[in-house]
């Protein structure tokens, strides 16, 4: 329902790009019933609360919980946008789409996981809050930080791997897509996004393996993804002028054609 009204009104999507799959596939529905069972799991992995102090311990956890939707909807619309391009559902892509939708239901567990130790830490330490704060002490040693972070880094490089590997199939099927010159840099630049979204993660696994047996572990590889906002802003403004650029070189060649 939420993939077709963005499709008929293309509600905040490049108006420089043509839409190949406007008419959405089984591929699509079905990978949305995963993305909504994957929310689902989030959901029901938190225990309904039977007194007050439970009920406190649920409304703490509705902030990792609206992290966690929040990463997951900014990953499904990832897959919407790209299968509204190019609308590919031959063999290659169920391939890639079913390996992507694995992913996606293996990652919500460390997900949660993770936002929940990150996240409540503070909130627990801000209020007070001891048995919240032994709890959260239980759930994990220092020592296994280190693991943590490799099966999230892992996991989380793994999801824009394969959406890189899809982009990059597109790019291969440019000529039978009949993409224009602004489609192909598009797709491209959405390749290179990415492929820079795996590429911290998969730093933050190596810096875990490196101080594997450190209680630095957990925080060094923490810290390697305040680097998304440095890496992707840098990207971004570089791709908005090749892009602004090449526009301008397309408009004057139609007016001189004219």
């Amino acid at each position: 329902m939420i993939r077709e009204a963005l499709q008929n009104r293309l509600v905040g999507l490049n108006p420089h790009f043509r839409y190949r799959g406007l008419e959405p596939g089984r591929l699509e529905n079905f990978s949305d019933a995963v993305f909504a069972l994957a929310i689902t799991l989030l959901m029901i992995s938190t225990s309904p609360p039977a007194n007050f102090q439970q009920i406190k311990r649920f409304t703490y956890d509705l902030l990792p919980f609206l992290t966690c939707i929040t990463l997951i909807i900014l990953i499904w619309h990832e897959h919407f946008v790209f299968f509204l391009r190019y609308g590919l559902r031959n063999a290659r892509m169920v391939f890639w789409n079913t390996f992507f939708l694995v992913i996606i239901l293996f990652y919500v567990y460390p997900l949660k996981f993770l936002t929940k130790i990150l996240l409540l830490f503070p909130v627990a330490w801000l209020v007070d809050d001891q048995l919240l704060l032994n709890e959260l002490k239980g759930m994990i040693n220092g020592k296994d930080m280190a693991h943590l972070m490799v099966i999230y880094g892992v996991g989380a490089a793994s999801v824009f791997l394969v959406l890189m590997m899809m982009y990059r199939y597109a790019l291969q099927r440019a000529d039978d897509l009949d993409l224009n010159e602004i489609e192909r840099f598009d797709t491209r630049t959405s390749m290179k996004s990415n492929l820079y979204m795996a590429l911290i993660p998969l730093l933050s696994a190596i810096l875990a393996l490196l101080f594997w047996n450190s209680w630095l572990a957990g925080p060094v590889a923490g810290f390697a993804y305040f680097l998304y906002t440095p890496v992707m802003f840098a990207h971004g403004k570089r791709s908005e002028r090749q892009r602004n650029a090449l526009l301008a070189s397309m408009e004057t060649a139609q007016q001189t054609e004219q």
